[in-house]
């Protein structure tokens, strides 16, 4: 970032290209989303029956790029893992699709019957197995059973849903080689040497646009924000595989009633939203804004493509009697609150809105903060803790970046919480304590760190979205 000078720009600039080659290479929660073939079901994807698969029957609908159907399992023996991989690959390495086992094809490659295959949870978990111990790196997957059910549940097809991959290529193993397969319409075809080293040389070109990108979302927000007088935590999310939603009338008037109905925050604080606009490829949320178009409190920019930033006031920076300090006093509290409540916002706007799924990588930062401005982590009340509370001051804005699962963030529930203990962690550290206190890394809020006026809301949160709460003390 512009403001960002010398050594800590680069490792900065390093670590948030690593975070986002991290988002790229772990993608096995992924999800795929095809609007071509959720017409051809008549469903989404992961709510397809049994039905919803025989209608492509009923319909002799005919194999394509993104769309393959096979008869029978895949065999044990090394080539049928082989293949099983390379089909895997194939669509990863294309445009993502669907792999269906249990339908037959005509010669003019139609869906011509459904006998099925035996189903069970062991053949799907064969399934991931062979794609992980086969492929390289591994691509987003989901295997499902649909049971027939006129069979008692042991009998249907088994659907393997590939989403597009920003990791591609992926290579299958062949006799101790690395081969690129992808989908060539009904067929599969291998990559040359220099389509590999194009696919190579795209796949690290995206991922030092995306950090950009994630990087200006951020910056574009905080010129929403008067400074003067308070600290604010910028959160930013971006999609591994970017979603799509219609800005006009209609859409602007749903976010604004959306915006001005529901609290931004997780736990009560007494403020909302009360502004919301339109900008180039975004909606724009605001709260309590000043004669001059800023907001004091907190704001969010949410884009058509399913990234988006959210940032909250942290603390203010006056003295018990009102006067200026030299510093800016960064309250543990709020900032847990603010990590936690942006990743939710965020996730569910990428889902919910772009219809966007898999991993997105998330990134927090504190604003502003420079030698003229230091900032101290503090604490509003006695933790427990006396050492290791955050004894460094910093002069230059600490980053974070994580990856986080899109629907985890959305639904909620202990991911969500433990998505922001691994931001929020990162984030104090650079201040010199071990781990944000507020959060475990398995999902639980720890109630003996949040201030009495936040736990009410925090509890009923918790108790909805399935998150325990404990008084656990840190030691």
């Amino acid at each position: 970032m512009s403001r960002h000078k010398g050594r800590h720009h680069r490792c900065g600039c390093w670590f948030r290209l690593h975070a986002v080659a991290l988002a790229v290479q772990d993608e096995s929660m992924a999800t795929l989303r095809s609007a071509r073939l959720e017409r051809l079901l008549g469903a989404a994807i992961a709510e397809a029956t049994y039905e919803h698969v025989c209608s492509l029957v009923d319909n002799s609908v005919v194999e394509s790029f993104d769309l393959d159907y096979k008869a029978q399992l895949y065999g044990t023996g090394d080539s049928e893992k082989r293949e099983l991989a390379g089909d895997i690959a194939a669509m990863a390495n294309t445009v993502g699709g669907l792999i269906i086992l249990g339908i037959n094809e005509d010669d003019q490659a139609r869906a011509s019957a459904a006998p099925g295959v035996p189903v069970s949870d062991a053949e799907v978990t064969r399934i991931y197995q062979t794609a992980a111990s086969r492929l390289s790196p591994l691509p987003g997957l989901d295997v499902r059973v649909v049971p027939d059910p006129a069979s008692g549940g042991d009998h249907g097809v088994i659907l393997i849903a590939v989403p597009p991959s920003p990791a591609r290529p992926h290579a299958v193993l062949v006799n101790n080689a690395l081969r690129y397969p992808r989908r060539h319409g009904t067929t599969t075809v291998y990559l040359s040497e220099p389509e590999v080293a194009e696919a190579y040389r795209e796949r690290f070109t995206s991922v030092a646009e995306r950090a950009d990108r994630l990087e200006r979302y951020e910056s574009e927000l905080l010129t929403q924000l008067d400074t003067t007088e308070l600290t604010y935590v910028a959160v930013s999310l971006l999609p591994d595989m970017p979603g799509a939603m219609t800005i006009d009338t209609a859409a602007g008037r749903a976010f604004q009633e959306q915006a001005l109905t529901t609290a931004p925050m997780i736990a009560e604080t007494g403020w909302s939203w009360t502004k919301t606009m339109v900008g180039p490829g975004r909606f724009i949320a605001l709260a309590d804004v000043s004669d001059q178009g800023k907001t004091k409190w907190r704001a969010c920019e949410l884009h058509i493509d399913g990234g988006g930033a959210f940032a909250t006031f942290v603390d203010v920076r006056r003295s018990h009697d009102g006067a200026a300090v030299e510093n800016s006093r960064v309250d543990d509290e709020n900032l847990a609150l603010g990590i936690l409540s942006g990743l939710r916002l965020l996730g569910q706007h990428a889902r919910d809105r772009t219809a966007t799924s898999g991993n997105a990588t998330v990134r927090a930062t504190l604003h502003p903060v420079r030698s003229a401005l230091p900032a101290k982590l503090t604490h509003s009340r006695f933790h427990s803790i006396s050492q290791g509370l955050g004894p460094r001051t910093l002069i230059e804005a600490p980053d974070a970046a994580t990856v986080a699962d899109i629907d985890a963030l959305a639904d909620e529930g202990p991911e969500l919480v433990a998505a922001a203990h691994r931001l929020g962690g990162h984030l104090v550290q650079a201040f010199g304590r071990p781990e944000i206190l507020q959060f475990s890394p398995q999902g639980q809020l720890r109630m003996r760190y949040w201030d009495p006026r936040f736990q009410p809301s925090l509890r009923a949160w918790a108790e909805q979205a399935g998150v325990e709460c404990v008084n656990d003390t840190v030691r």
